[in-house]
């Protein structure tokens, strides 16, 4: 039997492609992601995932029969600058993918790290802070909608975080609604493998932009990763069955109707 990673190694650029596309498109068209006239912000961090994002997106976009208007957007959290070379990268690559692309100065996401003060990670904040940044833009722009490049392993980590973590049964869904209806948050690539993305934009050569984040390698995500991948080692499929079972929860057999009783039950 040909191991996972050796059979993504063995698949072309454009056969990889095809097959994220299509996954894509069906999750788009199942959640009714996008509509005819639609003004769409995506969030791009100039990582493997969110260029996969833009590029899969601008190809579908011109097969619909309807039509949406994408812009790309860099939120900017301080941490690091986002050199002239890099920034001139990202604007070529979404130019040739007729999007425009604006940098968000957001500096007081690194100014006002408040971790060490409440017991919400650096990362839950940044992350927090960064969207807001985008619900702001959006709104200038008319925009209610804001797309995402979570992927199918991400989905997975965040389960396992507000399990372990947050002791709550939840997870990433693939359309999010905020304030009412104002914003939309919208995740095409959710049910796609981090692996296939990854392979893509080297095969493609993508404008990858190496992040210098200070809190790299030491967060709850990176050890829910670890452990998330140690299943997988272990009974490989595991996370496509994860996944699978969430379509399936039984509420009869959680312990939702005691609630009530938890602290004096653990205490």
């Amino acid at each position: 039997m040909v191991r996972f990673g050796l059979w993504i190694d063995m698949l072309s650029a454009s056969k990889l492609k095809t097959m994220i596309a299509r996954r894509v498109a069906r999750t788009a068209a199942i959640f009714e992601m996008f509509q005819d006239g639609d003004k769409v912000i995506i969030g791009l961090s100039g990582g493997s995932d969110s260029l996969v994002l833009v590029d899969v997106l601008y190809h579908l976009n011109l097969r619909w029969q309807f039509n949406v208007t994408f812009y790309a957007v860099y939120v900017s959290p301080g941490f690091f600058e986002l050199s002239s070379n890099s920034k001139k990268k990202l604007e070529n690559f979404c130019s040739n993918r007729g999007m425009s692309f604006t940098v968000l100065e957001a500096k007081k996401i690194s100014k006002n790290d408040n971790s060490k003060r409440t017991r919400l990670s650096p990362c839950f904040i940044c992350s927090r802070m960064r969207r807001k940044a985008l619900f702001e833009y959006a709104k200038s722009m008319n925009a209610k909608k804001i797309a995402l490049g979570h992927h199918r392993e991400d989905l997975l980590d965040t389960f396992f975080l507000n399990l372990i973590y947050s002791r709550k049964i939840s997870a990433i869904v693939p359309v999010q609604e905020f304030f009412d209806g104002l914003f939309y948050v919208v995740r095409p690539m959710i049910l796609v493998s981090e692996e296939y993305i990854k392979r893509l934009a080297k095969e493609r050569n993508f404008p990858i932009i190496p992040k210098d984040c200070p809190y790299a390698g030491d967060s709850k995500r990176d050890v829910v990763r670890e452990i998330v991948e140690f299943i997988e080692t272990k009974r490989p499929g595991a996370k496509k069955d994860i996944i699978r079972a969430m379509f399936y929860p039984n509420p009869d057999y959680l312990w939702g109707a005691y609630k009530e009783f938890v602290d004096k039950l653990l205490k």
